[in-house]
């Protein structure tokens, strides 16, 4: 029986300093797939002197585990030593999030050595994220082997989608053609998930479902999907460009930098540091903390409600943009992610004043529990022209999903390569060089 025909999924997550983590346990009910989460955790603080911990939640409850994380080896380690050995040998398959794949992927793809080869070329575009997911299937494969397939699942490749003329900057086409500048755009897995479960919601198939997107937390963007496919996104060639966010500043003149550069002598380190690290809610008001200037707003703080106003400005600027770009059609507007499913104010401010363009909001629904939801939640008006949901994103769920059914997809290739080579494989675990 092939690997991935055994009960249990492992989705890692590995940034600079944390690795998120997930078990699934996999089933069929009525001849479909069934996932239920086993388990899911955080390791943070690798690297630090005294910020290091993992919080592991099992449905028996939350632990929070303080303990010595020099690097990411041994985060993975002890992570696996916190799941029943049941568990570890179990795993059929491993997901990896990677955040960019460039051009080459518009699907999730096996992990082999040319995978590796266009994550590595990718990591110039993305030089916070991709060394570090290598660096997470260089540790899996130290410690499952080459028996247990991994698969990469892109942040971009939901994006691929977008017609030429939306991805494409007007700069000179040789920046393109050989430097491959261009938007890319980001959080596809969440839209992917998202995009779909919308459409279970409508009870329609997912290509025949405009939507616009709003992936709202400490990372923001927004997506205007037709048919079920990305045609234009906020994010760019990096996560810098499009809405208001905790750190990160969006869209600016581009000339912004140079001036910067040139007439307050900034180093081009400098500025990019201030762009992705000290702009957004930070630079505006002091706090990356959206609870915060929520709850500065409520208050009636002057530089808290500038800032929301700000922050809302900018979404509804796209909202506009996207309408247009969906020729009017839009079944529903969507929020997910951490202040998309948690914040009725957000939700209220984006919509205000829109009726004549069809979003209704209705406030009891959008306030109700608090405004903070866990299961997909219509708060549209009855009449509502377009619906209005909050639907929780599932980014692990969606990476084990898309694991598993890629590995179906591969299974006879994978399974007799690896009945030719299991001792050759057993003997020489496969050898990842991380950039």
């Amino acid at each position: 029986m092939g690997a991935v025909k055994k009960s249990m999924q492992l989705v890692l997550n590995a940034g600079s300093s944390s690795v998120k983590y997930a078990v699934y346990s996999l089933s069929g009910l009525a001849g479909k797939p069934v996932w239920n989460c086993l388990v899911e955790g955080l390791a943070e603080g690798i690297g630090t002197s005294n910020q290091c911990r993992i919080k592991h939640e099992t449905e028996n409850g939350k632990e929070v585990h303080k303990t010595d994380l020099p690097d990411h080896r041994t985060a993975m380690k002890q992570i696996m030593q916190l799941l029943p050995n049941s568990y570890v040998e179990d795993i059929s398959s491993i997901g990896h999030r990677v955040v960019h794949g460039g051009e080459s992927f518009s699907d999730a793809a096996v992990i082999d050595a040319t995978v590796v080869e266009h994550i590595k070329q990718a990591a110039a575009l993305a030089p916070l994220h991709n060394p570090w997911n290598l660096l997470g299937i260089e540790v899996s494969a130290e410690l499952f082997g080459a028996s247990v397939p991994q698969v990469a699942v892109f942040d971009t490749a939901f994006h691929q989608t977008l017609p030429k003329h939306a991805f494409l900057y007007a700069l000179p086409m040789e920046f393109y053609e050989k430097h491959r500048i261009r938007r890319y755009g980001f959080h596809g897995t969440s839209y992917k998930y998202v995009s779909e479960e919308t459409a279970r919601m409508l009870q329609k198939p997912p290509n025949e479902v405009n939507m616009i997107a709003c992936h709202i937390g400490n990372g923001a963007s927004m997506c205007a999907i037709q048919g079920g496919k990305s045609i234009d996104t906020t994010m760019g060639l990096t996560p810098l460009e499009g809405l208001v966010m905790g750190t990160r500043c969006g869209d600016i003149d581009p000339a912004v930098p140079l001036h910067l550069m040139t007439n307050l002598g900034y180093t081009a380190e400098e500025v990019n540091t201030v762009l992705n690290k000290k702009s957004g809610f930070l630079g505006l008001c002091g706090t990356m903390d959206d609870r915060e200037v929520e709850d500065g707003t409520l208050a009636g703080d002057s530089l808290m409600t500038l800032t929301k106003q700000v922050q809302i400005h900018r979404m509804r600027r796209y909202l506009g943009a996207y309408m247009v770009a969906l020729s009017g059609q839009v079944d529903a507007l969507v929020f997910t992610a951490g202040l998309g499913e948690k914040s009725h104010l957000l939700r209220t401010l984006v919509c205000q004043d829109l009726a004549a363009l069809g979003f209704e909001v209705d406030e009891e629904k959008n306030k109700a529990k608090g405004g903070r939801f866990s299961e997909n939640t219509p708060i549209h008006k009855e009449g509502s022209k377009i619906q209005i949901w909050v639907v929780p994103t599932a980014e692990e769920l969606s990476i084990a999903q898309q694991t598993y059914w890629l590995l179906e997809q591969a299974e006879p290739v994978l399974w007799m390569a690896k009945a030719q080579n299991k001792k050759l494989q057993q003997q020489q675990p496969l050898q990842l060089t991380c950039v």
